[in-house]
């Protein structure tokens, strides 16, 4: 649909927008009703139809919405993955923004995709694209590093940033569910360490860690 004209019609979007993806994060898409996004953005449902085709619709857009949120807080970032200490404080931002949420609802993404992934053909492609996203940061960086020869010339950017992607999704999934950062520090830690394993040459400090 239209991407409303007036502020106040944007304003009004958003703030369903905001309450939908905050619901779906914490109940997930079945539990959560239009019935209780309106009440929670104090909205009517001849606006939610304005704007929204129905909850599928609605579900939709908030993939869309946690893609930009994403990549607000985390562009700078991921545009730094060339270096070492750019993966590493990916890996490190990424777990404290775990905690600083109290682990709750794992990767916005990730939760959003097991739920949604086989039952919304339509919206399956998109949620692939998602997930890949970050993973695509750090390919493209890998494949810098690797022309610089920092890392082996037989080394897969592709493969190795399909590997961190599933261990990190599925140490969000842990930490989410202990409400612990542990496995997710454990995960990415482990994860650095193979991605270390196909530099060009031992680094200096690398046995210490």
């Amino acid at each position: 649909m239209e991407m409303p004209k007036t502020a106040r019609g944007r304003r009004t979007r958003d703030r369903i927008l905001r309450v939908a993806a905050d619901l779906i994060l914490e109940r997930g898409v079945a539990a959560t009703s239009v019935d209780d996004v309106l009440a929670g953005a104090e909205a009517g449902k001849s606006q939610f139809y304005h704007y929204f085709q129905g909850k599928n619709d609605l579900v939709r857009a908030v993939l869309q919405y946690r893609q930009r949120e994403s990549m607000e807080e985390l562009g700078p970032i991921l545009e730094r993955l060339d270096t070492w200490e750019g993966i590493r404080t990916w890996f490190q931002v990424v777990v404290e923004e775990q905690e600083r949420r109290g682990f709750v609802g794992g990767c916005p993404i990730g939760s959003l995709a097991a739920e949604t992934a086989d039952r919304d053909r339509e919206l399956r492609p998109a949620l692939g694209e998602a997930l890949r996203q970050k993973g695509e940061y750090l390919k493209q960086g890998l494949e810098t590093m690797r022309s610089r020869g920092e890392i082996r010339a037989d080394a897969d950017p592709d493969r190795l940033a399909c590997f961190v992607t599933a261990l990190l999704q599925g140490g969000l999934l842990l930490a989410s569910v202990e409400k612990d950062r542990r496995p997710l520090e454990e995960a990415l830690e482990e994860g650095y360490r193979h991605l270390e394993g196909h530099a060009a040459s031992p680094r200096e400090g690398a046995e210490e860690r």
